[in-house]
């Protein structure tokens, strides 16, 4: 094999890695397998009214949920998924007794 041949093989295959990663990285922009496939940090936006953190979940596949205290002192839960679609959000509210 001359080297010319094996260098364009090598370029073919950087070449591909390369596409391939970037067109895992499109599928889930919020993935952590994107993340580590492509060693870029996961960053996740933190609602507008984040005050402090109190725990960080990714049980279900495809989600993952931030519960947190809010500007307002409200206990509030947001789910990320992994395409930055459907994702929600849980507000716990605490019934008057009348």
């Amino acid at each position: 094999m001359s080297s010319s041949s094996s260098i364009g093989t090598v370029i073919f295959a950087v070449g591909l890695s390369l596409v391939v990663t970037a067109f895992v990285g499109s599928l889930a922009p919020n993935s952590r397998t994107e993340s580590r496939l492509t060693g870029s940090d996961l960053a996740l936006e933190l609602p507008k009214d984040f005050a402090k953190p109190i725990s960080f979940a990714s049980g279900r596949t495809g989600e993952k949920d931030l519960m947190y205290v809010s500007t307002d002192g409200s206990l509030k839960v947001k789910t990320y998924t992994d395409w930055g679609l459907m994702e929600s959000s849980i507000v716990f509210v605490k019934k008057e007794i009348k």
